[in-house]
């Protein structure tokens, strides 16, 4: 009986490795797209997605004492064939959301760079996105 049960483990261990699914066509990390600019959803889909606009950034800046953090929001476009699906997604949970889903892909805002009072948050660092982005089974 004292085999049986740690054979068993390794067994239904053995399992659910085996049962995994591939995650091809996700990224395995985040995305980074700079604004006014687009990147691929996946390898092997045409759709992609843009970072059109920084629509508010009221984040505390860095080195500061806020008594609230801020909030970072950001419009995008999703382009699929003749679509067009403009979204908006906040670096904190609330509203805007920080996740959405569309057209089978899961897309959420992970952060918002330059960070305002840091070092190279002056007008000339790029702005940019960064996404974590996975397609729906």
């Amino acid at each position: 009986m004292r085999l049986r049960f740690p054979a068993l483990c390794v067994g239904l261990a053995l399992l659910l490795v085996a049962c995994s699914k591939d995650e091809a066509g996700s990224y395995k990390e985040p995305s980074v797209v700079r604004l006014n600019a687009r990147i691929p959803l996946s390898t092997y889909d045409t759709a992609t997605v843009s970072f059109d606009e920084v629509v508010s950034d009221s984040r505390c800046p860095a080195n500061s004492l806020c008594s609230w953090a801020g909030i970072a929001i950001a419009r995008f476009t999703l382009r699929a064939g003749q679509k067009e699906l403009p979204f908006m997604l906040s670096i904190m949970p609330g509203y805007p959301k920080q996740d959405t889903i569309i057209n089978g892909y899961v897309i959420e805002l992970s952060d918002l760079q330059p960070y305002p009072g840091m070092a190279g948050s002056d007008k000339k660092a790029p702005v940019q996105a960064e996404l974590r982005i996975f397609r729906l089974r």
